[in-house]
């Protein structure tokens, strides 16, 4: 039997129907879930891709913030010292020494390497106050979370909330560990003055003139005078009556003062041999503070 051509047309448009529908519930349907978890995956690969590039461009800068960060760190461990050996702690004291006028020394003793917390504190100096002066150091902050305007402040304004802000900021800072050395001796000198000289060198913390800082002055080590003490040592009745007189405005002692101190003297061996050292004699405590310094990152380049 022979289709006319309207049946022909329909059977055509079924076929083209079933082909269709076939085609969606087999190809499209079970691909249709899989839409949004493969566009979730686009999304976290373009992330990466994006970090990718970040990173890339990071590259080209990171060297130059290695070197600084390194630049700063070295600068720091400059103001220190390396990890000293009692010998070479021993062999800087008396560079330091070697600096001062007419000293003699005696009992130089140098302790273990230990470590010990370096922290900033803020030194607030006792001071009177006043209406006027109050008023004059006011900073106003504004109330609640309001920020603060400095273009609306006093130079004087804006230099007081500085120090504030400074000293809130140091009062947080975490204390560091370093490593120190301590030396102790006591040093002899003729002149009271010549033993404040050295203790002067030891505060200044340049040993080492040819040691030099990044702008070519004398490096500054971190130094540490602990303690210093001085006593006359020698305690003859001669430089009795000169130290009592320098003290009392040229009034000499009496007699009996001047006989009870050399009588004391005489029973005492030890102040014979310290005054053949010196006329003062003065102790001191001194630490080295110590930081290993961080190998350079670019050595090998």
């Amino acid at each position: 039997m022979q289709m006319s051509k309207q049946e022909k047309i329909i059977v055509f448009v079924l076929l083209i129907l079933v082909v269709l529908g076939i085609g969606i519930f087999v190809f499209i349907l079970p691909n249709y879930s899989n839409i949004e978890i493969n566009q979730k995956a686009l999304d976290n690969v373009n992330s990466q891709y994006s970090e990718i590039l970040s990173r890339l461009e990071r590259e080209n800068t990171i060297d130059d913030d290695i070197k600084t960060a390194y630049d700063v760190g070295k600068t720091l461990a400059d103001a220190f010292y390396d990890d000293l050996t009692p010998v070479e702690a021993d062999e800087i004291m008396r560079q330091f020494i070697a600096k001062g006028n007419n000293i003699r020394i005696s009992e130089l003793k140098v302790g273990p390497m230990a470590t010990e917390n370096l922290s900033i504190s803020v030194i607030v100096p006792g001071s009177v106050t006043y209406p006027l002066k109050n008023f004059a150091n006011t900073v106003i902050t504004g109330s609640g979370t309001e920020s603060v305007d400095l273009s609306t402040m006093s130079e004087r304004e804006r230099f007081n909330y500085a120090k504030q802000l400074f000293a809130s900021l140091l009062s947080i800072s975490e204390p560091v560990t370093v490593g120190v050395s301590t030396v102790s001796f006591t040093a002899y000198a003729d002149e009271l003055q010549d033993l404040y000289d050295l203790a002067d060198i030891l505060n200044e913390g340049i040993y080492d003139e040819t040691i030099v800082d990044e702008d070519g002055n004398p490096q500054k080590k971190a130094t540490y005078l602990n303690g210093a003490k001085f006593e006359l040592s020698d305690k003859s009745s001669a430089i009795l009556t000169s130290a009592f007189a320098d003290v009392n405005g040229g009034t000499a002692p009496s007699e009996q003062e001047v006989t009870t101190e050399s009588a004391e003297e005489s029973n005492t061996s030890s102040q014979d041999e310290n005054s053949a050292w010196g006329k003062y004699k003065m102790d001191f405590t001194v630490k080295l503070y110590c930081i290993e310094p961080v190998a350079d990152p670019f050595g090998n380049n």
